[in-house]
């Protein structure tokens, strides 16, 4: 780290690693690298400023403060070990690992080395949820129980890597499904335990699963509903979350609106731009600055993971 200037390493440059350098971008406070096996990958971020490098070591010669681990969902785990045996604060991609063994490797080694763990679940920092959250903290609704969760969309072109168990650990419940989860662990403000599911491949010519329908109960007696769903044709996608709680409800459809229901009626505020991923990178950076701890932490990554691979072992 510089007198004034963080260094921040972008470990894989596809669709996530690019969204967090449009992000870390935003901060002056950051100096950015990056690095990508692939060619015209690593040309692409070096046209928007970005020194970047072919290889992990050659990155590490860099001497970055702390990386970004976007890569697919089996080389996490080896590549935040990584990160973190050199010293490296890590902001970490979902879903964290693929077992829950590499997953307590991580906040072990992070917690020797004294360095932090966040989990890139960034629809946290949503203007919505945001919202949500802050209407719960206050009691708006009284005592959330239950909250009901469907995320779900037509056909769409994805990295076809999302399709291959070897890769992915999964399917569309480990590449969609720990933001779900999360968002609700998030709003409940604790972490599920209990896990029912029913796991399918419905649609695609596939091994990994295209729809999952999910229960997940609290410690306080709260229970959460998933659906996730990829259809193989066109459809009308969304993704919505009710809240419903002893006073009220709230009403959550992701990327447009927050809509809060009690007695006195219904209140559906204006909300702020949205730049969820800039929200994570200010966190990310702001916990390193101030010295303090990060949210969300690797132990709320632990937690979705667990969830997601019991839902696999009750399909």
């Amino acid at each position: 780290m510089t007198a004034d200037r963080l260094r921040v390493a972008i470990l894989g440059l596809g669709t996530a690693g690019n969204r967090h350098i449009a992000a870390f971008k935003e901060i002056a406070a950051v100096e950015l690298l990056g690095a990508d096996t692939d060619p015209a990958r690593r040309a692409a971020a070096e046209a928007t400023g970005v020194r970047t490098a072919a290889t992990v070591e050659a990155l590490y010669d860099l001497r970055p403060d702390a990386v970004v681990v976007a890569v697919p969902h089996t080389a996490l785990a080896d590549a935040a070990l990584t990160a973190l045996q050199r010293d490296c604060h890590v902001l970490l991609e979902k879903p964290m690992a693929t077992t829950l063994a590499d997953a307590r490797r991580i906040l072990d080694v992070a917690k020797a080395r004294k360095r932090l763990v966040m989990l890139s679940f960034v629809h946290r920092f949503r203007p919505e949820v945001a919202k949500a959250k802050a209407w719960i903290a206050a009691g708006a609704i009284g005592r959330p129980r239950l909250i009901v969760d469907t995320m779900a969309s037509g056909a769409s072109s994805m990295p076809a890597w999302v399709w291959d168990r070897k890769v992915g650990g999964g399917g569309m419940m480990m590449y969609n499904g720990p933001h779900p989860v999360d968002r609700a662990n998030f709003l409940f403000g604790e972490h599920g335990t209990t896990v029912a599911a029913t796991v399918r491949t419905l649609s695609y010519p596939v091994d990994t699963e295209d729809t999952v329908a999910a229960t997940l109960v609290y410690p306080s007696g709260g229970v959460a509903s998933f659906v996730q769903h990829k259809a193989p044709a066109a459809a009308h996608g969304a993704w919505e979350t009710h809240v419903y709680g002893t006073e009220g409800s709230l009403f959550i459809r992701t990327g447009e609106r927050v809509t809060l229901t009690t007695k006195a009626g219904t209140e559906t505020p204006q909300l702020g731009p949205e730049d969820r991923f800039l929200g994570a990178a200010q966190e990310f950076v702001g916990a390193i600055g101030e010295g303090r701890a990060v949210s969300p932490n690797g132990d709320d990554g632990l937690a979705v993971l667990a969830a997601i691979l019991k839902m696999y072992e009750t399909r």
